[in-house]
């Protein structure tokens, strides 16, 4: 009769009965969920000791009582992509799903953000073309130093493309420069 409403028939030979079935539609959480969730919201108390983003993603997540599924749903994006967001093997967050997620949980998007993808997001091509300058070196030499080409290093400078993780860490956590 309708998603919800069903009408069970029941043929006994002779006489067949009928009957009204109502099926519910809310959620329930199975027990690995919970128990997952419960294990994380112990571990974490409150966001401040959590540093990845993938662990900040997932505490939010729980804190709300959503499912991983629902998050993709609401991000307009594939359920694998979601998981693929908390399996904390990704690097880079799109900027337009955190803002989608910061707007969900009520909470500043920088909360959702390391040092990483602060620095893919606030002008990371302005502060390669500082480090290079500061250290008076040439783009050749860096490109020869991190193993890609030139104008690899001239697209990260100009926003053109997005600076993989380990050269932003040799770079400006260790510093291989200087």
């Amino acid at each position: 009769m309708s998603d919800n409403l069903v009408i069970l028939a029941n043929d006994k030979g002779i006489t067949t009965t009928y009957s009204l079935f109502y099926k519910h539609t809310f959620r329930f959480f199975s027990l690995k969920s919970l128990a997952e969730s419960e294990l994380f919201n112990i571990k974490y108390q409150n966001s401040t000791n959590i540093k990845t983003v993938a662990e900040k993603l997932r505490y939010y997540r729980h804190k709300n009582a959503l499912l991983q599924k629902d998050i993709a749903k609401y991000l307009g994006i594939n359920e694998c992509t979601y998981i693929n967001y908390e399996s904390g093997k990704r690097d880079y967050y799109p900027i337009d799903a955190l803002k989608k997620i910061s707007e969900l949980y009520k909470v500043d998007i920088l909360e959702f953000m390391d040092d990483y993808n602060l620095f893919v997001y606030q002008e990371q091509g302005k502060k390669l073309k500082a480090l290079i300058k500061d250290l008076k070196l040439t783009k050749k030499y860096v490109a020869e130093k991190l193993s890609v080409h030139p104008k690899t290093v001239s697209a990260w400078e100009n926003e053109k493309g997005i600076m993989p993780k380990e050269i932003y860490t040799k770079l400006f956590k260790d510093k291989i420069f200087g």
